[in-house]
């Protein structure tokens, strides 16, 4: 059996987790208040780690190593459609977690990978975001899938009309929305829609609540000293 150099392990480990600090908190939770990427993509990066160490740093069978790396592709998520970008930084954080996983000794070149991975979901997948309907980016939004129960070709074909019809709809500005299928069959029309919302939905933030308290108090003293 192989000895384990556990300096360089607990090395790439420490590497691994403060990537993965910026790419899933910093950026997924932090910026976009996405909980369940930021989950996701934490454990699939702690797993794999593992996976790659164990096989990498062991006796561990390499043909088992590929068996459980294909079983991903049998897992099939039940929940709400990943869309592009959030895949896109699922198999961020997995490339971060075989790059630190792989028991490279040049640390340069793992910095220079983890870095780069790290810019470019920062740079690149903040600026696609911004421009679509996959995340959430304030508190004050909401995000929802909307199917439309008629086809109206005026608002597939332009976004204009389209935004004053989900407006309508959903009694709430919208911010962005993304055509996620168009079924002439049935005639319905699948949205994935981020807009405002009402007034009356919004949540009442700690300022108010201190302002609040504060007005109650001088209140208190007023009548205390009448």
């Amino acid at each position: 059996m192989n000895l384990v150099d556990y300096s360089t392990v607990i090395r790439d480990i420490l590497i691994d987790f403060t990537s993965l600090y910026f790419l899933a908190y910093v950026i997924l939770y932090r910026k976009f208040r996405n909980t369940e990427m930021f989950v996701s993509c934490s454990l699939f990066n702690i797993f794999i780690l593992l996976i790659v160490m164990s096989i990498i740093r062991t006796d561990f069978n390499v043909a088992v190593g590929f068996g459980l790396f294909a079983l991903l592709s049998l897992i099939q998520v039940r929940s709400a459609q990943f869309t592009k970008t959030e895949t896109a930084y699922l198999f961020g954080a997995v490339t971060l977690a075989v790059i630190n996983g792989s028991g490279i000794v040049d640390i340069s070149f793992i910095l220079i990978c983890n870095i780069t991975v790290v810019l470019s979901a920062w740079f690149i997948g903040t600026w696609s975001i911004e421009h679509s309907a996959n995340l959430i980016t304030v508190d004050n939004v909401r995000k929802m899938s909307v199917t439309l129960d008629h086809i109206d070709e005026d608002a597939i074909s332009s976004r204009a009309v389209m935004a004053k019809v989900l407006a309508k709809t959903l009694g709430g500005n919208v911010q962005s929305f993304e055509i996620k299928k168009i079924d002439y069959v049935r005639d319905i029309v699948d949205l994935s829609v981020i807009y405002e919302l009402p007034s009356d939905e919004k949540p009442q933030h700690a300022d108010n609540v201190d302002m609040g308290a504060d007005t109650f108090d001088n209140s208190a003293a007023t009548s205390a000293k009448g």
